[in-house]
């Protein structure tokens, strides 16, 4: 096969970014379009980086395109195909960013918005169940290791006020003491083809980092001449860091650090930020873009962006040659599924917090209800909920 350019690959991810919705439906669309359309990488191989990609913090889907574009142009495809993916989502939540904080005061914004916060509570509810499913499997004693961990992870952020990051950090080395010594399997993430290696060619220095320091190189220019932007960037990159198991369970993280620690936003705006983050296509990080806008417009948007990206993609161009030995190891397995465990605590009481905030009347809980019922039962694709609802919530709320 003759090997594609750089702007066939990013124009295939920019289709992929802007048509894909829900995390499973656009991994399904990628291995689709890059494997069986394009033959650029193996099924195997394709399986290999997304079970390294599941092992990372950050939106899995960014960083396996991460790994496809570093494999086929170096450090240049590395960074611009997953840019690339989440350019339609970034647009799109920018759109809505403004739109939202400068006519979100209109009476029908305000009805429309109402509905989306009841369905944002069923959607937290019904990721906190699926990541559930996946950890608490079965009811043996692994599983009620778990459910500690989860219920120590509530327990401490609710009635002690932990710092999130030391309860994510503590709900691994749980993990990794109560999975560990026991022998228990993977977090439930695992590969469908945990044997294959990723085939990473070797290429000369400037074709992997040279790309890279170049832009480390243009976001310290615009940190120097524009104040703000570092603060932004180091504070999503943090929150990139720490973000393991998929875009809901980044939720407490960015709550905790944006919200009650930053104050860049109340937790309103933040519920609706979610909201607006599920219109759009690509991954639920997108709502970083959301808060970026608030804090410094545009330039604000694309700077939280890239901080929250830029974790997940760095560790998969560092990672990636020595996946085959990481992938199976116990102990990794088993920290990861101690983060999991603890995660399900901080989505529960986010639950709660927006349960409080959002669920206020007849109105609201009959969307709740409607919601948990398609998503539970139903499980179509989330955007004609999110249409329904603001259908509904122009007609249901005064």
């Amino acid at each position: 096969m003759q090997q594609p350019t750089l702007l066939k690959i990013l124009k295939t991810s920019l289709y992929i970014g802007a048509v894909g919705y829900g995390g499973p439906a656009i991994l399904a669309l990628m291995k689709k379009v890059i494997v069986h359309e394009k033959g650029w990488i193996s099924d195997e191989e394709f399986m290999s980086a997304l079970s390294l990609s599941q092992i990372l913090p950050g939106a899995t889907g960014v960083t396996l395109l991460g790994y496809v574009g570093q494999k086929l142009k170096g450090g240049w495809g590395g960074i611009l195909m997953p840019f690339a993916f989440v350019f339609p989502a970034m647009s799109a939540i920018t759109v809505l960013a403004w739109a939202y904080f400068t006519y979100g005061d209109l009476k029908f914004i305000h009805s429309i918005f109402m509905g989306l916060g009841a369905m944002v509570v069923a959607l937290l509810v019904n990721a906190t169940m699926m990541i559930g499913k996946s950890i608490f499997q079965g009811i043996d004693r692994n599983a009620l290791k778990g459910i500690v961990i989860a219920a120590l992870s509530f327990f401490g952020i609710r009635y002690l006020h932990w710092n999130v990051v030391y309860i994510i950090l503590t709900s691994g080395a749980l993990g990794g003491l109560f999975f560990h010594l026991r022998g228990t399997v993977g977090q439930g993430k695992a590969s469908e083809r945990p044997e294959a290696e990723i085939d990473v060619p070797e290429a000369s220095w400037w074709r992997n980092l040279l790309p890279p320091a170049a832009l480390a190189v243009l976001l310290a220019v615009v940190f120097w001449l524009v104040d703000g932007t570092w603060t932004i960037f180091a504070t999503f990159f943090k929150i990139g860091s720490f973000a393991f198991g998929g875009g809901f369970t980044a939720i407490p993280i960015i709550q905790h650090v944006v919200v009650d620690g930053m104050h860049w936003l109340d937790l309103t705006a933040f519920r609706d930020g979610i909201a607006l983050g599920q219109i759009t296509p690509g991954p639920v990080f997108i709502t970083a873009t959301f808060i970026g806008y608030k804090v410094q417009g545009i330039i604000g948007a694309v700077i939280a962006t890239i901080g929250i990206f830029t974790p997940s993609l760095a560790a998969m161009m560092l990672l990636s040659r020595i996946h085959a030995k990481i992938q199976n190891h116990k102990i990794v397995k088993a920290v990861i599924r101690g983060f999991l465990s603890g995660f399900i605590g901080l989505l529960l009481f986010v639950v709660l917090q927006f349960g409080v905030q959002s669920l206020v009347n007849w109105q609201t809980w009959a969307v709740f209800a409607v919601s948990i019922v398609y998503l539970l039962c139903w499980k179509k694709d989330v955007v004609w909920l999110i249409l329904g609802t603001i259908g509904v919530s122009l007609l249901i709320f005064p």
